[in-house]
């Protein structure tokens, strides 16, 4: 018998950029998939601003932009899942910024108050 050979369109490999770690005399090799490098990249977090922490509603805004503000004062009645949660102001500070009004409807991670640190 004849063997018959049939050939494939060529189908180029992947294009991956990779990572070697030496530990204790063994080599590893990982590869970054598309998805890890197409990642949104980590952002330090900045103190001054409150964020909301699951999606909800601002239900009342109970602070002024330029008023001061000392560690604990409540700030915005923030609605999550049926119940009202008061935000409260975690260091004495002023504040510089409310992006919201009283009812509207946030995403997790939405910004509500900034507020500038003040040193006592």
């Amino acid at each position: 018998m004849k063997e018959e050979k049939t050939t494939l369109p060529a189908r180029p490999e992947p294009e991956y950029k990779t990572l070697r770690v030496f530990e204790e005399g063994r080599n590893y090799k990982t590869t970054f998939t598309k998805k890890f490098q197409t990642r949104k990249p980590w952002v330090k977090p900045n103190p001054e601003e409150i964020k909301t922490f699951i999606p909800g509603s601002v239900q009342k805004i109970l602070v002024k932009t330029g008023q001061a503000v000392r560690n604990g004062d409540e700030l915005v009645v923030f609605e999550a899942m049926k119940m009202h949660n008061i935000i409260r102001a975690p260091f004495d500070g002023k504040i510089t910024a409310i992006p919201v009004k009283t009812g509207d409807k946030l995403p997790r991670g939405a910004v509500m108050l900034t507020i500038k640190q003040t040193q006592n």
